[in-house]
């Protein structure tokens, strides 16, 4: 494994694994659930195992096409492993559950036959037209930003968690008894750093609190190699969506800090140069470890979830 090239779904799932074999006191490799072709959802757990941890979810993949957000999963994730006597107490105090390929039936698909694919590869009336994940989950499911229409980009499915594999995020996320305090999900293309609500025009009710560790992430990366990631939420600088997973994790799961980072690049969109996979990494992971020491310093009597 290496961050010197976009890897197959097989070289992701097998380094995480040797994650497990190489630093068995502090990494568990393991399925959440089966994909619809019946690949496993593999994410690995990073504990010292402290009572006292807090616990941070990174999911990447949701989209087949975004390559950058799985190799940037796994970049963090190997840091934080080969890193862990070292790194600050603010990284070390949480249980880290990443799950570098949320789609695995759609990435493959991009490495293999479309590499533009975004979907899952889900069947209807027989033909495989695929379901927009991050459409599929029920808070706002169905809202503007999300379609009825199966040949659409953002179908949304039949049903909110229509999907294996959006059930699996829901029932780790909600089912598993684990309390998350932060949920970040990955994605490209944008430079821009989200937070709820994306399905509707109300501000959420910890809107500053969320923007402020927006900010802090954004001034990280910022320190890290010089880029500007946006801060605010989708409608502003992007785009309305209904039915995310980054609105679900705070509007249902309850989670405190709910954010989505568009990694690089508008210039190059969904085909960024393997040359930068590295520096993405350097920086994303820069704007995480800003964003542990804020949560930890945050009042807890002052969260309003």
């Amino acid at each position: 494994m290496d961050w010197n090239d976009y890897h197959t779904l097989d070289v992701i799932h097998n380094f995480l694994d040797d994650l497990e074999y190489d630093y068995p006191s502090i990494c568990t490799a393991g399925s959440i659930g089966k994909s619809l072709e019946g690949r496993d959802l593999k994410m690995i757990k990073i504990s010292n195992s402290e009572t006292t941890n807090s616990c941070v979810w990174i999911d990447a993949g949701i989209h087949a096409r975004e390559w950058i957000a799985p190799a940037v999963a796994t970049y963090i994730a190997n840091h934080i492993v080969n890193n862990f006597d070292t790194l600050p107490t603010s990284v070390t105090n949480k249980d880290w559950y990443i799950l570098p390929v949320v789609n695995p039936d759609g990435y493959v698909y991009s490495h293999t036959v479309d590499r533009m694919w975004r979907k899952n590869r889900a069947l209807v009336r027989g033909q495989c037209v695929g379901v927009d994940l991050n459409r599929n989950f029920s808070y706002g499911w169905g809202g503007n930003g999300s379609s009825c229409m199966p040949n659409n980009a953002f179908y949304r499915g039949p049903a909110p968690f229509s999907e294996p594999e959006s059930r699996a995020m829901r029932d780790m996320l909600v089912n598993s008894g684990i309390s998350f305090k932060v949920y970040i999900t990955l994605h490209s293309f944008g430079q821009v750093i989200i937070f709820p609500f994306a399905f509707k025009e109300d501000l959420c009710p910890d809107y500053v609190r969320l923007l402020e560790g927006a900010t802090v992430m954004s001034k990280a990366i910022h320190e890290a190699s010089g880029n500007t990631y946006k801060v605010g939420i989708s409608r502003d600088i992007m785009y309305g969506a209904a039915g995310t997973s980054n609105d679900w994790s705070y509007g249902e799961a309850g989670i405190p800090f709910c954010y989505l980072i568009e990694l690089r690049s508008r210039k190059h969109k969904f085909k960024l140069p393997q040359e930068e996979i590295e520096e993405t990494g350097k920086e994303i992971l820069n704007c995480v470890k800003a964003l542990m020491e804020f949560v930890d310093k945050y009042p807890m009597d002052k969260l309003k979830i």
